[in-house]
């Protein structure tokens, strides 16, 4: 999901962070993301490869999806434009099932793997993200 881009790692960012001034959020922004980015990371290794990623998406699916329905409409998931939700909603029933919010965020890993090693560093993620 294109609009999820700057959520690889960051995800849920508090919107009080950024209301309390650029530099503080820009702090919490940074803690967040590199908290989020160990989180992600659960051998510890200094890279997110992609079973570390996809757990951590299916993670965030069932985070976002507060009623335990089994998918996402698109209020659940903020910051996402009407666009980018379409293009993910593969089936167009206004529904992201677990399947395509996955595959869609895998296109951001892709997108952020500059390198094509097939895992994300610290720095990718940043440079993806703006964190």
């Amino acid at each position: 999901m294109r609009s999820v881009r700057g959520r690889i790692c960051v995800m849920v960012l508090s919107a009080s962070a950024i209301l309390v001034g650029q530099a503080v959020a820009q702090t919490a922004t940074t803690q967040r993301c590199k908290e989020d980015f160990q989180s992600a990371d659960r051998n510890g290794d200094g890279r997110i490869d992609r079973g570390e990623f996809h757990a951590r998406v299916v993670e965030e699916f069932f985070l976002l999806d507060k009623g335990k329905k089994g998918f996402l409409v698109q209020g659940e998931i903020s910051g996402v434009s009407s666009d980018v939700f379409k293009a993910a909603n593969r089936k167009g029933d206004g529904k992201l099932t677990l399947q395509e919010f996955v595959n869609a965020r895998f296109v951001d890993f892709t997108a952020a793997d500059r390198d094509g090693d097939g895992v994300l560093t610290i720095e990718e993620v940043a440079a993806f993200s703006g964190c």
